[in-house]
């Protein structure tokens, strides 16, 4: 679908940069914790029901529970005590407008921008994304998007000769004048 193309374009870069610029260790890092120098990220697509799952993976160093949790709590983030948090709670923080645990900005992340855009722009489409992450192992992102817009509910509407569906979602308020 056009419109889920168009979409989708600025999300997947954000997660691909911020899986390398934070997930991926440098060669000498990864060498003495046992793994390749050279770090691995992976999209996979795939069709699952009447969603399109996509799925960036990293062999890095995982998110930094620790990091996000301090940052959280100084941003005063917490809806719930800290300790009821499950960990993917936790790592969801990441997808909050102006956070981040990069302690120097760099050309490609660090200002807390971009990772909220990600959830706008799915949410846009009706989608979701959820990260899990496992310490020395790597992170795995998951965008989760209708497989078409086709199937979401519409309201067709028709303006002279011109027929048109528009996104339920999109309606607020519907006036029929005789």
């Amino acid at each position: 679908d056009k419109n889920i193309i168009e979409h989708i374009g600025d999300p997947l870069m954000h997660i691909i940069r911020n899986s390398l610029d934070h997930g991926i260790e440098m060669p000498e890092v990864r060498k003495a914790a046992g793994k390749a120098e050279t770090g691995q990220v992976t999209l996979a697509a795939e069709n699952a029901g009447g969603e399109v799952v996509i799925r960036i993976m990293d062999d890095g160093a995982g998110l930094n529970k620790e990091k996000i949790l301090e940052r959280a709590r100084n941003n005063h983030m917490f809806t719930k005590p800290e300790s009821e948090l499950t960990d993917q709670e936790i790592y969801s923080f990441i997808f909050a407008a102006g956070f981040s645990t990069k302690e120097k900005v760099t050309e490609f992340s660090g200002r807390g921008v971009g990772m909220d855009v990600v959830v706008q722009n799915l949410k846009k489409l009706g989608g979701s994304v959820t990260v899990d992450s496992e310490p020395g192992k790597g992170s795995t992102t998951t965008i989760k998007i209708p497989l078409t817009l086709a199937i979401i509910e519409g309201m067709s509407v028709a303006v002279g000769k011109a027929k048109y569906t528009i996104p339920i979602t999109s309606v607020r308020e519907s006036v029929s004048y005789t």
